[in-house]
């Protein structure tokens, strides 16, 4: 378990996209290092090393091909590891931050800052390849909740539905593709929110939506009946959630809801959400949260619990009314 020579040899190898240029069969290691970009002969001590671990073949000397383990980290799998893996990515390279995650153990500082200089999201503010990286990641992971979402809520009872920190829109376009009468605003930030318009408009629902560039770090410049924010919360420490559920609270029309929508603790789920309540600490000091805790911070945000749905993926949505 200790182990860090495997991992990072099969996250070199998904960085260099290794197995993208050898999915039709084997290749000399020196026209794999070419088209990846990298001297043969560390490139072959890795892919050797990998051979020996199951991933990759080596039919004849310095000469490597694909088998199932190397296709499975291909870049053009739909849902595939590979993104989730590449150092140059967003997530990838908050990885490399668990150096230091004894050291905030230790309460001497937090881990991201520390290994490269600023926090995570300042790091997505200064480069676009990180910042497009995680926007991309976040949009498939999002792709994946969404029909759950909206279908196990009545979003048809509510005029007008915002979709707070929601990215290019993932999450409100399919809110109104099976829920035609409501109406819809996408709010985010600029970078974010960059090609929600083209989204919802390729979603054929743009004519019922909007989209406002906003922080729900600061009031939303928007009225809507039900405020839905999904899979954000974690990303933030308790003051920090509680300021953004308060704003989105202060965004209800009379008698509106708050609609979270956060991966819970199960029995079945344990493993996964104990994984993402230690990435989100290293990452960006933010915390998971069971039910408890997510009502002890909706009510510091101004907000009650009043409903609870479970969906088959682990995550809930959790209906709250503003405590006025």
């Amino acid at each position: 378990m200790a182990d860090l020579a495997t991992p990072f040899a099969v996250r070199t190898a998904a960085t260099l996209r290794v197995p993208d240029v050898v999915k039709d069969g084997p290749l000399p290691l020196a026209e794999i290092a070419h088209r990846c970009r990298a001297v043969a002969d560390p490139l072959g001590r890795v892919l050797r090393f990998l051979v020996h671990r199951g991933m990759f073949t080596e039919p004849e000397p310095d000469v490597f091909g694909p088998n199932d383990a190397s296709n499975a980290l291909r870049s053009d799998l739909v849902d595939g590891p590979c993104a989730w893996l590449d150092l140059d990515g967003a997530v990838g390279r908050a990885d490399l931050a668990f150096v230091e995650l004894v050291e905030q153990v230790r309460g001497h500082h937090p881990a991201y800052p520390a290994a490269f200089g600023r926090s995570f999201w300042e790091d997505l503010a200064h480069n676009p390849q990180l910042s497009d990286s995680f926007d991309t990641l976040m949009e498939t992971k999002t792709q994946g909740i969404a029909p759950l979402v909206a279908s196990a809520h009545d979003w048809s009872r509510y005029a007008r539905i915002a979709d707070v920190g929601g990215g290019k829109g993932v999450l409100i376009a399919e809110i109104l593709r099976q829920h035609p009468q409501p109406r819809g605003v996408l709010v985010d930030l600029v970078g974010p929110a960059r090609n929600a318009t083209a989204y919802l408009q390729e979603q054929g629902v743009l004519e019922r939506a909007e989209v406002v560039a906003a922080s729900f770090f600061e009031p939303l410049p928007v009225r809507a009946d039900a405020v839905v924010i999904c899979d954000v919360l974690g990303d933030w420490d308790d003051e920090d959630a509680a300021q953004i559920l308060r704003h989105c609270g202060q965004a209800l029309e009379p008698d509106g809801r708050v609609l979270i929508v956060e991966l819970l603790p199960d029995s079945d789920r344990m493993a996964t959400f104990t994984e993402m309540d230690l990435r989100m600490m290293v990452y960006v000091g933010g915390r998971m949260r069971d039910l408890d805790r997510t009502q002890q911070v909706a009510a510091a945000g101004g907000l009650s619990v009043e409903d609870f749905t479970p969906l088959d993926n682990g995550y809930a949505i959790i209906e709250c009314r503003c405590e006025r």
